[in-house]
């Protein structure tokens, strides 16, 4: 029989601010027995650092320019296949305990069972970018942000805690016939930043400020600087606390599931592969920034750890990996028939080695304040904006780690090799004319959406004690 496997998805957790990235505050025991456990690929990236983008160029393998899902609303076509229908074509009980952030009537993609919904509704519309029953936590994102960051309780936090319960009760199932590909996805430490109130505790009295506040000066792209927020110092110490926590929660429930998951492989004598991931990161406050939809570290690094069945153990692989990588690596350790066309490349070589390519590289798109794409080579980073390649950036991350110097001026032939990578057509016009044609169609879809009850049997019910406010 195959073996069965499992990835674990959190929402916007910055690679960054994990132990084995050298964070010094930050605590995460179960992220740091999985890399002990297997392989962790230090240099894994987003190929959209956006929720909906990231999130189906995983299922797919394939990059926004090519299924045209650069923003949060688009919609993935049920013509298009994904891992699930690929592993599920070979015999696999495909299930999605929790978020994908599906958007539209189609909330499987090739699961056939799906424990419990989603957290952000499958059409836009009145309820905004979250939802309209959340009580006080009901406005948008970014709004909530300086409205409600702390420490308590949180529909975020109740959510995590329902599917990983779900998950847990899944495995403890006495009987699985068929092997098992299973995605667990949550919703932490995405913003609002509301930790366990211990854990808010904890790391306010921990960390220090963004490492960037002690930095005289940085160079910014100007498709960024529209993104710079005026917290204060004190409410950008807070939410980062509060982010720090969520991430050492995230954390827990990882240690949930992978007790259950090795109770299940053990009690059932199977073979097993579990992975941990993320869609994209958060920039915390470095630069003044927050949130995604950017190319630095923060926004766009991922963590990416394998252990199990297949996978080396205690290795690091430093060379670029992406998300899209997923996709193949899965199908070929299953035996699956591979999904067209794809962007990334399997990982079971460095895998089984813990040895990765020297020359890969991977590339990150992103249409926020501009149509942008970025390449990882070797130590290099190249950020490029359409109708903005005068103020194109790179960065030397083995000297640069913090991205404060763009040194593409001394530096003309590896910008030149580096371009000469992005080989696949990239027409910025056409690019923007196929989302203006998409957007129509969406505004109908999310007033539809909104009134139709479509989306009712995928929700998951949010419990009003969950609204209450967190202590500051």
């Amino acid at each position: 029989m195959n073996k069965d496997i499992l990835v674990f998805v959190s929402d916007q957790h910055n690679a960054t601010v994990m132990e084995s990235a050298g964070d010094r505050y930050i605590s995460t025991p179960n992220m740091t027995r999985l890399a002990r456990e297997g392989v962790e690929y230090t240099n894994a990236y987003t190929p959209c650092p956006l929720c909906v983008p990231a999130r189906m160029a995983f299922l797919t393998g394939q990059m926004a320019s090519k299924t045209g899902i650069f923003g949060n609303d688009n919609v993935l076509s049920s013509e298009q296949a994904t891992i699930a229908h690929c592993l599920g074509a070979e015999g696999y009980e495909t299930v999605l305990c929790g978020r994908m952030h599906f958007r539209g009537q189609d909330q499987l993609h090739g699961f056939i069972k799906r424990p419990i919904g989603d957290f952000t509704p499958c059409y836009g519309g009145r309820g905004g970018l979250l939802r309209d029953d959340l009580g006080p936590y009901a406005s948008t994102p970014s709004g909530n942000v300086t409205k409600h960051y702390g420490g308590g309780t949180s529909p975020v936090l109740e959510y995590d805690h329902a599917v990983t319960k779900a998950a847990v009760q899944y495995l403890a199932e006495e009987q699985h016939d068929k092997p098992i590909f299973m995605v667990v996805g949550i919703y932490g430490p995405h913003h609002t930043y509301v930790a366990p109130l211990g854990l808010y505790r904890k790391y306010c009295d921990l960390i220090d400020p963004p490492a960037s506040d002690s930095v005289e000066a940085f160079d910014l792209h100007p498709c960024v600087k529209a993104s710079l927020r005026d917290f204060t110092k004190d409410e950008t110490h807070r939410m980062r606390a509060a982010y720090y926590g969520m991430i050492e929660h995230v954390d827990s429930l990882i240690g949930k599931v992978k007790e259950a998951w090795d109770s299940h492989l053990e009690r059932n004598d199977r073979q097993g592969l579990f992975c941990y991931t993320s869609d994209h990161g958060d920039m915390a406050g470095e630069k003044g920034l927050w949130f995604k939809q950017l190319f630095y570290e923060e926004s766009a690094r991922v963590p990416l750890i394998f252990a199990g069945d297949g996978a080396a153990q205690g290795k690091q692989v430093n060379t670029p990996a992406s998300l899209l990588d997923i996709s193949p690596t899965l199908c070929q350790l299953a035996g699956a028939i591979f999904l067209p066309d794809q962007d990334g490349v399997s990982l079971v070589p460095s895998l089984e080695s813990g040895k990765g390519d020297p020359e890969r590289y991977v590339i990150s798109e992103v249409l926020y304040n501009g149509l942008g794409r970025m390449i990882r080579y070797r130590n290099w980073k190249l950020i490029s904006f359409a109708g903005w390649e005068e103020e194109d950036q790179l960065f030397n991350l083995e000297d640069d780690p913090g991205e404060y110097t763009n040194v593409i001026s001394a530096n003309s032939e590896i910008v030149k090799k580096m371009r000469g990578m992005v080989t696949e057509p990239w027409n910025p016009n056409e690019i923007m004319t196929d989302q203006e044609r998409r957007s129509k169609h969406l505004g109908i879809l999310a007033e539809w959406g909104a009134r139709s009850g479509a989306e009712e049997p995928y929700r998951w019910k949010v419990p009003k004690e969950s609204w209450a406010l967190p202590e500051k």
